[in-house]
Formats: structure tokens, sequence, C-alpha cells
């Protein structure tokens, strides 16, 4: 089976996690990292982001390539991240 170098799963640390610290990024940082194409794991940088391919969907190019090349991603955790990239930019704004 081929498989493509992303993690499945958000990390304890993932930013798109409801749970994490409030104001954590900040707006600003958080809205550039959600309007990205596509995000690589803060902690495996040779991975891509679980969180950012659940709460982007179809809108993340790994999402995409994934879905043209018939590749499953078995991304799991869509509880774990914000409904909407709102939301998340949103909780990262607030202290």
């Amino acid at each position: 089976m081929i498989s493509l170098p992303n993690i499945k799963k958000p990390c304890a640390d993932c930013p798109f996690r409801k749970d994490t610290q409030k104001g954590w990024l900040g707006a600003s940082r958080m809205t550039e990292i959600v309007e990205q194409p596509s995000f690589v794991c803060h902690k495996k940088q040779h991975l891509q982001c679980a969180g950012h391919m659940l709460i982007n969907g179809v809108d993340n190019q790994f999402v995409q390539l994934a879905k043209r090349l018939s590749i499953k991603l078995s991304l799991t955790g869509r509880e774990l991240v914000f409904e909407t990239k709102e939301a998340c930019v949103s909780h990262h704004s607030e202290k």
C-alpha cells in the first residue's frame, strides 16, 4: 500500500486542537498558518500536520494530492480540532 508522509492524528501540542492554550500563537500568526495551502507538523517537520489537514479538508493541498492519487490518509481526531478556521483563530487571539 502506498502512503504519504503525514501525521494520522493531531499531536498533543497541535495548534489546531481545541484544548490548546488560549492566545498561544496570536491571531496574526494563526491566521497565517491556517491559510497556508499545507503545513508540516511543528514536532516532526518531515510529516504533514494532521490538524491542518482536518481543519482545512479539501482546501489542503496535501489532501488534494492524496485524493488525486487515490491514497487514503486515515486521519483521525476530527473531534479534537476546531470546527472552523475562524474559531481556531479566535481561540489563539484570546488571552
